[in-house]
């Protein structure tokens, strides 16, 4: 559906402009090995995706090229971006990818469980811990869905003041009183039966099939849930809020950015579709597929399902 989507984008790009042509290739499968060894063998395509995850390690190896001296020559506006989804991709004041799209970590519940046991969303973590017991108390087996991987915990270790990196990313946070505390809290909760994992306990793949089945009544996912649950299960209700908080509104946010080869033989026409697909026209066209979310300001979510995961950008 992702390639699908970005054809579609790419074909609007080359109808604007026409003599620069654009090849397109997949990588179906261990993509940032791939990479890696084609940019180091000279092999590797001028403009490519960049993940959040190992950005900081591409950077070090030399194998981005620094973008900021194209974007003030060109007069491309970074203004944009959120802060959270471009940090990843800068270094030592320098700038080696312009983020594509961003997803972000919420809280899903179902409406009729929550209604039936008269519990509200919850907005602090006592809350979350009171309304899961509520709702076990009125017949909900389990009342949430939890993973045992940091892509779903490190929202509550966010929430509670933690992190896996301290703040200006040079030291490990995870082992901070605060990010202990969110982890010792996320293992209670599974503990005492509030929460349990997907596979292993529920016997479904991820934790959003759990809620479409309702065999969960809270789930922890981001935006992707959305065409999952208007696909698969219509007819189930739900509402999305922000992760409850500890100490501080927090969550995971995820992200890819564009970058371009050091060694790119057609760098001018890689930024031209570089700043296409991560400004504000091509960043639209993109997001109106509805798969995303933006990662900059001043492209606008365009269904309500995509609003509701938007309005926790800013503290993403």
């Amino acid at each position: 559906m992702e390639d699908k989507l970005l054809r579609t984008v790419l074909d609007k790009f080359t109808a604007k402009y026409p003599n620069i042509k654009v090849s397109f290739e997949v990588i179906a499968s261990e993509y940032a090995a791939v990479m890696l060894t084609r940019l180091g063998s000279g092999d590797a395509p001028d403009l490519f995706y960049v993940q959040q995850g190992y950005s900081q390690d591409w950077i070090k190896q030399g194998v981005l090229a620094p973008l900021d001296d194209l974007a003030a020559e060109r007069g491309f506006d970074a203004s944009a971006f959120y802060p959270g989804f471009l940090a990843p991709f800068q270094a030592d004041g320098k700038t080696f990818g312009y983020p594509k799209d961003s997803s972000i970590l919420a809280m899903q519940t179902n409406d009729a469980m929550l209604e039936k046991a008269s519990v509200t969303p919850p907005t602090p973590v006592d809350e979350l811990v009171a309304a899961a017991k509520k709702l076990k108390e009125g017949g909900v087996t389990t009342p949430m869905c939890f993973t045992n991987e940091y892509a779903r915990a490190g929202a509550f270790i966010e929430s509670f003041g933690g992190g896996m990196l301290n703040d200006d990313v040079s030291a490990s946070a995870i082992d901070s009183p605060e990010s202990k505390a969110a982890i010792e809290w996320y293992l209670t909760q599974v503990k005492d039966g509030l929460a349990l994992r997907p596979k292993t306990d529920i016997g479904v793949d991820w934790c959003g099939q759990a809620f479409g089945e309702q065999k969960v009544a809270i789930a922890f996912e981001g935006n992707w849930i959305g065409p999952y649950m208007e696909t698969t299960f219509a007819d189930v209700k739900y509402t999305v809020s922000a992760i409850p908080m500890k100490a501080e509104k927090g969550t995971l946010s995820f992200t890819a950015a564009y970058g371009i080869s050091p060694d790119a033989k057609n760098k001018d026409a890689s930024w031209v579709l570089l700043s296409y697909l991560t400004g504000k026209e091509g960043m639209q066209e993109w997001v109106n597929g509805g798969l995303v979310l933006p990662a900059r300001s001043d492209v606008d979510p365009t269904s309500e399902r995509q609003k509701s995961y938007a309005a926790f950008a800013e503290f993403a």
